[in-house]
């Protein structure tokens, strides 16, 4: 009974995460639907993109946190390419917080604050979603390989985030090159590893900082909704 009494809240509180998660990208939809209106253009269409493959790892984490560890599990044997794509897709989430640098690309039509506003929207929505899924894969691997192993994997996807972020906005590289040209890219990655620049080691370290001091707060405050949720249960 106990463990049923539990069981409520949990869903309630996943349901109302995925709630909030839902209502923030439509109301970025629904900024730059009013923005093309204004302008007549397209401009910011790559945001929408971005937020689509935000949504892609998400989607995958909730996937692998339904994983009982039943052998039988029809996720068991694909658990390994379910985890690599997630680890793949993951940076393109908090990737839409480097995309304030357009806003110092002038463009008319529309008022700065718009813009503004438009680009904290999105921004907070990919970087939400980012931090919800990397709590739902933490959760698993924290139940499946124990504590210290869950918060090396937190630290590990932090500074390969960082360093996935500055591919992709300085390097121009997608996820899905990965597939495509492997061993091409494998090679070009390779030599900017071996000679990295000033640019790329401050880039990487201090959104790698950023985002975990971001998801440690996020798990901070879950705890206290927890210890909210059993002091109402008492």
């Amino acid at each position: 009974m106990k463990s049923i009494s539990v069981q409520g809240p949990k869903v309630r509180i996943r349901l109302t995460t995925l709630g909030l998660m839902c209502a923030a990208t439509l109301i970025s939809l629904v900024l730059f639907r009013l923005r093309t209106l204004l302008s007549g253009s397209i401009d910011y269409a790559f945001l929408v993109w971005n937020l689509f493959l935000a949504w892609i790892p998400l989607g995958l984490a909730y996937a692998i946190s339904t994983y009982t560890g039943r052998r039988r599990s029809p996720l068991m044997f694909s658990l390994p390419a379910i985890m690599l794509l997630w680890l793949i897709f993951f940076p393109n989430a908090p990737y839409l917080l480097t995309d304030f640098q357009h806003l110092g690309i002038p463009r008319s039509g529309v008022p700065l604050w718009f813009d503004t506003l438009l680009l904290i929207w999105f921004a907070w929505t990919g970087l939400l979603i980012g931090l919800v899924s990397l709590f739902l894969m933490h959760g698993f691997v924290r139940r499946e390989f124990g504590r210290l192993v869950g918060w090396f994997f937190v630290t590990g996807v932090g500074f390969l985030t960082g360093l996935g972020i500055y591919i992709g906005r300085f390097l121009r590289w997608n996820s899905w090159d990965l597939f495509l040209d492997p061993l091409v890219r494998m090679s070009d990655f390779m030599y900017y590893a071996s000679h990295p620049s000033m640019r790329s080691i401050m880039f990487i370290g201090a959104f790698s900082a950023f985002f975990l001091f971001s998801y440690i707060s996020l798990y901070t405050f879950g705890y206290l909704v927890q210890e909210q949720i059993l002091e109402e249960m008492k």
